[in-house]
C-alpha cells in the first residue's frame, strides 16, 4: 500500500454542497433549486463519510452547507412578500405622476 492511498480525502460529495452553498450564498438564495441542490449534496457527503471513515474526511463541510442554505431559506422566506391567489396587485403610483395631472 503507497502512502498516498492510505490518506483520507475530502469526500467529492462534501465539496461539492459547500460550492454548491457558496454559490447560492452569491445568489442570495433566490434559486431554490441551487439551495435543494447544496443540501441533498450535503447529506449524500454525510452518508458517504459514514460509510467509508477511513477514506474520506469532511463533515463540516455537509454540516455548514446545509445550516447555511436552511439560514438563506428562512431569511428569503422573511424578506419575500407572500403572494394572494386570486387578488390583482395594483402599483400605487408615485407622488411626481399625480401631479403632471
Amino acid at each position: 500500500m503507497s502512502p498516498s492511498s492510505s490518506r483520507r480525502h475530502y469526500s467529492p460529495w462534501a465539496m461539492a454542497s459547500i460550492v454548491t452553498a457558496i454559490i447560492s450564498l452569491l445568489l442570495a438564495g433566490s434559486m431554490p433549486p441551487v439551495n435543494i441542490a447544496a443540501a441533498i449534496f450535503g447529506v449524500m457527503g454525510l452518508r458517504q463519510i459514514r460509510r467509508n471513515p477511513e477514506r474520506y474526511i469532511g463533515r463540516p463541510f455537509c454540516w455548514i452547507a446545509i445550516a447555511l442554505v436552511l439560514i438563506l431559506a428562512i431569511l428569503t422566506a422573511m424578506v419575500q412578500p407572500p403572494l394572494e391567489e386570486g387578488v390583482e396587485q395594483h402599483m400605487v403610483p408615485e407622488q411626481g405622476a399625480e401631479a403632471l395631472d
